[in-house]
């Protein structure tokens, strides 16, 4: 079973509940990217009525960091934020959606998914994350200032403009840092979430070489 398997159920689940509600689904795990530079991914494209939905599916209840992330995937897709979630997780997360607009849709309870299958779903994730903890920590790029302190904003932020604002730079701005982390191998991409893993990956591998960690070596 490859990664990924409960992420894909749930995308499934939901695509099927937003065409029962008259969405046409347009797209699945649509690339976000600004200025030729891929800065995160939303689950789902649909349209209904003439407007365009950038969705996101929780497989959980929708917190406030969920709602940040939807409503900042949409702005970059000129589209209105959507989420398919069981619910949301608290009063804060009920507020922010309700002051961005992000509207909310409540996911079934239950998920198509047997015992063997989460069980291999969250094997195989658990060893993706090993190996790429490993690969970071065993392979430590010389980093420039600059980076460095990109690299840490985005470790940071939750959303990448909350990054640019810690920098002072535009999203625009940022997402070329980070285009060229990505051609010197520094960051590999897709979500923003994947993203702050692989920022603070490197940088504690950098802290551990600056301090001789005796098991990381040097580039």
């Amino acid at each position: 079973m490859k990664p990924g398997r409960v992420a894909r159920a749930s995308e499934a689940i939901a695509a099927s509940l937003l065409e029962d509600m008259g969405f046409r689904v347009k797209g699945v795990r649509v690339k976000v990217e600004v200025s030729g530079v891929e800065v995160g991914e939303v689950d789902i494209l649909a349209e209904k009525g003439g407007e365009t939905y950038a969705v996101e599916v929780k497989a959980g209840a929708l917190d406030v960091s969920g709602v940040r992330q939807a409503y900042v995937n949409a702005q970059l897709l000129g589209a209105k934020p959507l989420v398919v979630a069981r619910g949301l997780a608290d009063d804060s997360a009920r507020v922010l959606a309700e002051r961005l607009g992000v509207e909310v849709i409540t996911l079934p309870d239950s998920l198509p998914l047997t015992p063997e299958e989460v069980h291999e779903a969250v094997k195989h994730a658990v060893l993706e994350a090993l190996e790429e903890l490993a690969s970071r920590l065993f392979n430590c790029p010389t980093l420039t200032r600059e980076e460095a302190e990109t690299l840490e904003a985005v470790a940071a932020s939750e959303t990448i403009k909350e990054a640019g604002e810690r920098l002072g730079v535009t999203v625009e701005d940022l997402a070329g840092r980070l285009g060229s982390l990505r051609r010197r191998g520094i960051l590999q991409g897709g979500s923003y979430k994947r993203l702050r893993v692989q920022a603070s990956l490197t940088l504690l591998c950098r802290m551990l070489r600056e301090r001789g960690g005796a098991a990381v070596p040097r580039p």
